[in-house]
């Protein structure tokens, strides 16, 4: 016999009378084990072996690559052009002659007298010879081998000798360094190992007995070089040569500043010069005494007239 009650569609969903009658909500899942590595020592003991042996190895390549391949390969190491560090090029020359560029002008008896540095003002160049004392040091893990040093002149040849003013002064010199000497206006300008009182001396990068100058990380080495002109007015820089980590490499040394080293011949004839200056030991006072600290002036064509009379004996002391 049919039936008019409605029709119900079942389902899963919780009633409360799907409740009330003792219905059980599905279990939730279990969690992820996320220390089941750790329930396996053998396994655990065995990557962290592996882990600990990679880093040895990596250690180890790292460091026979750095032995092997020369320093420019290195991204982390210095390259050979920054192997050499340039600590030091001072003007040393404190006795000799100078020319003043363009002259003097008034008062500068005044200004020898108590300016003691007066010697490297930009307007007063070496004449004769110069010094300048220069300080490398080695930068690079590996040890630098400096095995040349060359004057490169600015132009390619020297100038005719400055004119100007002539001063000749008194000083000190340098000790404790290597000294090295270069006629810079020579036909080939080469390095030389200085002798005081030698006429000449034998080549010091090159020949049979060529030397070396070899610096190790953050080690130091001053050298003295003493420049010589006799007719040529001179500018120039150095290339600098060496060899580190079997590559070889080279730089450029000038004064600070990126400024050419610079030197004068002095003139044949004393008279070219406007004024020539000169302390009182270098001639002869009337009282047979100098006065220390005094300085006198002379025309050039006076004083060359008073050294041409004097011949080889000190010239009488200008009066005034």
């Amino acid at each position: 016999m049919p039936s008019n009650r409605p029709r119900v569609r079942t389902s899963g969903a919780l009633t409360r009378k799907s409740v009330r009658r003792g219905r059980a909500r599905p279990a939730p899942a279990d969690p992820p084990d996320r220390l089941r590595h750790l329930k396996k020592p053998v396994a655990w003991l065995a990557g962290l072996v592996l882990a600990v042996a990679a880093v040895t190895f990596q250690d180890v390549l790292g460091g026979t690559v750095k032995a092997i391949l020369p320093l420019d390969r290195l991204p982390d190491r210095l390259s050979p052009q920054d192997a050499i560090d340039v600590v030091q090029v001072k003007d040393v020359k404190d006795s000799g002659r100078y020319v003043v560029r363009g002259g003097a002008g008034k008062g500068f008896a005044k200004t020898l007298r108590s300016d003691y540095a007066w010697q490297h003002k930009a307007d007063v160049v070496d004449a004769g010879e110069s010094e300048w004392m220069v300080t490398l040091q080695g930068r690079a893990a590996q040890q630098v081998r400096i095995t040349d040093i060359v004057p490169q002149l600015v132009g390619g040849k020297c100038a005719p000798p400055l004119r100007g003013d002539l001063v000749l002064a008194p000083g000190q010199g340098v000790t404790d360094v290597i000294p090295l000497e270069v006629a810079i206006d020579g036909p080939l300008p080469r390095l030389t190992a200085y002798t005081k009182g030698a006429k000449k001396g034998e080549p010091y990068f090159t020949g049979p007995g060529a030397k070396q100058i070899t610096l190790n990380q953050n080690e130091s080495e001053s050298f003295l070089i003493r420049a010589t002109s006799g007719r040529g007015h001179c500018l120039w820089r150095y290339r600098v040569d060496y060899q580190v980590g079997g590559s070889p490499a080279s730089m450029t040394l000038s004064r600070d500043g990126g400024k050419p080293f610079e030197l004068t011949g002095e003139l044949s004839d004393a008279g070219g010069y406007g004024s020539v200056y000169f302390p009182s030991f270098t001639c002869l006072s009337p009282s047979g005494q100098a006065t220390p600290g005094r300085w006198y002036r002379q025309t050039g064509a006076d004083y060359a007239r008073a050294k041409n009379r004097s011949k080889d004996r000190p010239a009488p002391c200008p009066k005034g």
